[in-house]
């Protein structure tokens, strides 16, 4: 997880707390009887846990759009990988027939390190793909943890501040 997306689930985390503290205050210090702003309080935490599944849904979307992005995208790396790697085969077979008559010892040592070449080369990419696809399965998993984190900490400040409610109007 980098630096911004840290940022992030603190800022909404800070907007969340931020939020709880805010209604809570306005609730406690508006002037209503003991029945209306239990109602009031009742209300909000309803809204509030309305609220932190919307979000936590919104994560869970945008973890899924980024896995099968990262899915799609890997395959079609890979995919791309194979096709030059065949087509640099096939190209250097070509040329290897077309100069055999003439120079066949030649034509042989350049056809073999080519070869060697493209599957040193179709090797290398499919490191590099089956390692994109690592860290994006690790980035996606990072993310839909974090989620599952905040959804954790949003539902127990809300169920810590629906007890202290419920705590302060009945001593």
């Amino acid at each position: 997880m980098n630096n911004q997306e840290k940022g992030t689930g603190n800022f909404l985390t800070g907007i969340l707390v931020g939020s709880i503290v805010g209604a809570a205050t306005a609730l406690l210090v508006a002037p209503k009887s003991g029945k209306e702003l239990r109602g009031d309080l009742s209300e909000q935490v309803d809204n509030l846990k309305e609220k932190s599944g919307e979000w936590k849904e919104t994560v869970m979307e945008k973890s899924s759009d980024l896995t099968s992005t990262a899915m799609e995208k890997t395959n079609q790396i890979r995919q791309t990988a194979m096709d030059k790697g065949a087509n640099l085969a096939e190209t250097v077979k070509d040329k290897a027939d077309q100069f055999r008559n003439t120079a066949k010892t030649a034509v042989d040592e350049v056809a073999e390190n080519a070869k060697k070449g493209a599957d040193d080369l179709q090797d290398t990419v499919h490191k590099t793909v089956d390692l994109t696809a690592d860290n994006t399965k690790k980035a996606v998993d990072q993310a839909q943890s974090a989620a599952s984190q905040a959804d954790d900490e949003v539902t127990q400040k809300a169920e810590q501040l629906a007890d202290q409610v419920n705590n302060s109007m009945n001593p």
